[in-house]
């Protein structure tokens, strides 16, 4: 009797089957780490059914580094940075475990970034991408609302080993490297690099209506004193005072931003809250590039520092003989490089895009701009070479470079 033939069924790729099929052949050969986790993050986002997907590269000691990237706008790449126990993805590996938060907007330790316009999804799911038992960085979901499943998570584990295995083929690189923007023709620097956060942090809410307002309104008054004293500074050091200067007085002063963050406390928000709102309303100005856009970079810095001040912390300072590197140079942020003893600047985007540029212009400090790649190879602690008058950066120059430009 014949064996009876039963037709074979080829299932046809749709949806979260095609993605999981492009997940699996993995990203093309000799990809980039950034285009291979990109490439990893689409997929990924697809299966899970997630509108964000994000790579944290655990870098230098304890940095996180956002790698790789789907739902966000590119620019974010390399700049947004965290701790290892900071935020939620810093948590997840402290504690080498996955962490899931239905709504961020409540979490205490939760960092946000006005750029990312997180709030959009609140929702998260962080997973440790390990190796061996050692932490390599973060897989990070988003969604808009919460919880995930006990299948997403699951899914998000799965997948892991595939993102770690992408990590592990690709070594920091150590070599020099050329790179080349738009200089200010104020001459060479050395020195090593510190990445401007745009990181607000928060603190647990106080006990009580009136004391946010209170410590909100001191953080406000302690951070436009020390800005006004290095404006006057800045002043007092140029014959004539650049309209960039006139503009970062003129943010420091504006009542408004104060006004809108108060207004929102007394409406119930806690002051981290607020800030964050008011950083967020600035980000979206920055974003639509309107007329208001240089200011918004301003403003959002001026906010980072109030927050960090509501929060305890250091407002960011550059130390002496560091390069100031941001994907715009805000004008707050370019008198404390300068007032500190940088050396110089760097900015991913063009000049014209923010106040600190044509500050430290004024001020003498070379600056080069318009590196639209420069965080795909620096970091904090690399050590760069910069010439604004050919309008290069040396990323790890040899030593005799080095000992040539000290002379």
């Amino acid at each position: 009797m014949a064996t009876p033939q039963v037709p074979v069924q080829i299932v046809p790729p749709e949806g979260r089957l095609e993605a999981a099929l492009r997940f699996s052949a993995g990203p093309a050969r000799g990809s980039s780490l950034t285009s291979a986790l990109n490439f990893l993050c689409g997929q990924i986002a697809e299966m899970a059914e997630a509108p964000i997907a994000s790579v944290y590269v655990l870098e230098e000691k304890d940095e996180l580094v956002l790698r790789g990237n789907h739902g966000f706008p590119e620019v974010a790449l390399g700049e947004v940075r965290l701790r290892v126990g900071q935020g939620i993805t810093g948590t997840a590996v402290e504690t080498l475990r996955p962490v899931t938060v239905a709504d961020a907007g409540l979490v205490a330790q939760f960092a946000y970034f006005p750029q990312l316009a997180e709030e959009r999804y609140p929702a998260f799911l962080a997973v440790p991408l390990l190796d061996g038992g050692r932490p390599r960085g973060a897989l990070v979901l988003q969604r808009e609302q919460g919880p995930f499943s006990q299948a997403d998570l699951l899914l998000a584990v799965a997948v892991t080993p595939a993102v770690t295995a992408v990590l592990a083929a690709h070594h920091p690189k150590s070599a020099s490297l050329l790179l080349r923007g738009a200089g200010n023709k104020r001459g060479r620097a050395l020195g090593q690099v510190v990445v401007l956060s745009r990181a607000l942090p928060r603190r647990a809410p106080g006990p009580g209506r009136p004391e946010q307002r209170r410590d909100l309104e001191a953080a406000f008054h302690a951070e436009r004193e020390e800005l006004r004293a290095l404006v006057d500074r800045a002043r007092a050091a140029l014959a004539g005072a650049p309209r960039a200067l006139d503009e970062v007085a003129t943010v420091i002063e504006d009542a408004r931003t104060e006004e809108r963050a108060v207004e929102l406390v007394d409406k119930g928000l806690s002051a981290p809250l607020a800030l964050e709102r008011v950083a967020a309303e600035a980000a979206k100005a920055l974003a639509q590039a309107g007329a208001g856009s240089v200011r918004a970079v301003d403003v959002e810095a001026f906010l980072g520092a109030v927050a960090h001040r509501l929060a305890g912390l250091d407002p960011g300072r550059v130390r002496r003989g560091e390069v100031l590197v941001g994907v715009h140079l805000p004008g707050p942020a370019a008198l404390r490089a300068w007032a500190s003893g940088a050396t110089g600047a760097i900015s991913a985007g063009e000049a014209a895009e923010s106040t600190g540029a044509a500050l430290l212009t004024a001020l003498g400090m070379p600056v080069l701009s318009n590196l639209r790649a420069i965080f795909e190879w620096v970091g904090n602690g690399t050590r760069v070479a910069v010439d604004s008058d050919a309008g290069e950066v040396h990323v790890n120059p040899s030593a005799a470079r080095a000992a040539e430009w000290r002379k």
